[in-house]
């Protein structure tokens, strides 16, 4: 199965067990866990940097 490699942004990849996710690419390795929280940790990033482009916000 693929994955995005938070190192990269390229294409990795979760293997079978679904215990580890590698990039060919840059040679990131993590436990599946791992991976998972360094992702939430990217995606309240990118939340919290999050800019609405009219007054109000709504």
């Amino acid at each position: 199965m693929d994955a995005k490699c938070p190192e990269c942004d390229k294409v990795a990849v979760l293997d079978d067990e679904v215990t580890t996710v590698s990039c060919p690419h840059c040679g990131f390795t993590a436990k599946y866990d791992d991976y998972l929280d360094i992702m939430k940790a990217r995606v309240g990033s990118m939340v919290d940097s999050f800019q609405f482009d009219r007054p109000g916000g709504f």
